[in-house]
């Protein structure tokens, strides 16, 4: 085997790995998952809008949202996110 083919083989692998990942997250509503549905705020029921402007580093690499009128943390599935003091 040469490693033209031993790169694309690794490649593949890591490939179906993270499509597995993202089926499996989008499942079970973890960070790894794609949410195409609004969200509403649990706190005050606000519709997010379609257009995410994150105010925190997690919010931009994970998802999530900041009501706009209450301030509650969000994750990109619509549940609050508790901060420690």
């Amino acid at each position: 085997m040469n490693v033209e083919t031993c790169f694309g083989i690794a490649f593949l692998v890591g490939l179906a790995v993270g499509i597995v990942l993202v089926i499996h997250g989008t499942i079970a509503k973890n960070r790894w998952g794609v949410n195409l549905h609004r969200v509403e705020c649990p706190s005050c029921g606000v519709v997010m809008g379609p257009v995410r402007m994150p105010n925190s580093r997690e919010q931009a690499l994970w998802g999530g949202y900041t009501c706009p009128t209450c301030g509650c943390e969000l994750d990109k599935w619509g549940r609050s996110i508790a901060r420690p003091a």
